[in-house]
């Protein structure tokens, strides 16, 4: 991330709400072990997300997969097991396209169709939504704030993407440090997320913190969606994009 990009993030953190915008928890520790929030993009992977599954099941993890529309319509068994093992679903549009190649109308149109879809499998409407890349024009967050959405972006960033093998992980492991209130970034459409939490669980890094969902730095408000089951009546917010 650039330095402007950087600035750009610290102040908007600064002066906006988590409700709105949320990078890192803000609230205070509360007993003996820091939490901290485990996000994964890109998924879910047919082959990935399970053994991501598997390891967060191993070492009693909680985390928030934020999916890629396209790839959840191929796969909504997996959508279907994540939430089965007490996971948080979001949005992370429907085909993750390049930020500055994407218009505001269509990435208000993927987020939409990526909502719609997570609403019918999980019949939950997705409260959080992570922008390709992380990056977010002013007119891309005020369609998504004016809906409804907390922009959740990350503040630890392990870099899984570039392991390639168990020493890759465990250099990875030894380099990647977290504190209270932290989101960490990682994907479940590569194999480096699930090696990254069983070097870590070996290490006995999950025995010092706790992990919690995303919710945990947010506080009920107006901008929640409402939680819905299937076959619900009555409209739900659309995504409006501002030109």
């Amino acid at each position: 991330m650039g330095l402007l990009r950087q600035l750009v993030k610290s102040a908007t953190t600064a002066c906006l709400p988590a409700e709105r915008w949320l990078v890192r928890g803000r609230s205070s520790q509360a007993g003996p072990l820091p939490a901290i929030s485990l996000t994964f993009d890109d998924g879910p992977h047919p082959e990935h997300t399970p053994n991501v599954l598997a390891e967060l099941e191993r070492w009693n993890l909680t985390a928030t997969f934020f999916v890629i529309g396209q790839h959840a319509a191929t796969h909504p068994q997996l959508i279907e097991q994540i939430v089965q093992a007490g996971h948080t679903v979001a949005n992370h549009t429907w085909t993750h396209s390049e930020p500055c190649r994407t218009s505001a109308v269509a990435f208000a149109e993927e987020v939409t169709q990526t909502s719609a879809l997570l609403e019918k499998l999980t019949g939950m409407k997705p409260r959080f939504m992570r922008p390709p890349k992380g990056e977010l024009s002013l007119a891309k967050a005020m369609g998504l704030w004016g809906a409804g959405y907390t922009v959740a972006l990350w503040s630890v960033d392990p870099r899984d993407y570039r392991i390639e093998s168990d020493d890759d992980a465990c250099s990875v492991s030894e380099q990647a440090a977290w504190n209270h209130g932290d989101i960490v970034l990682l994907h479940d459409n590569r194999p480096g997320a699930a090696q990254l939490l069983r070097v870590w669980g070996a290490a006995g890094r999950w025995s010092q913190c706790r992990t919690v969902p995303l919710t945990t730095w947010v506080k009920p408000s107006a901008l929640q969606h409402a939680v819905t089951t299937r076959g619900s009546a009555g409209a739900s917010p659309s995504l409006q994009s501002v030109s």
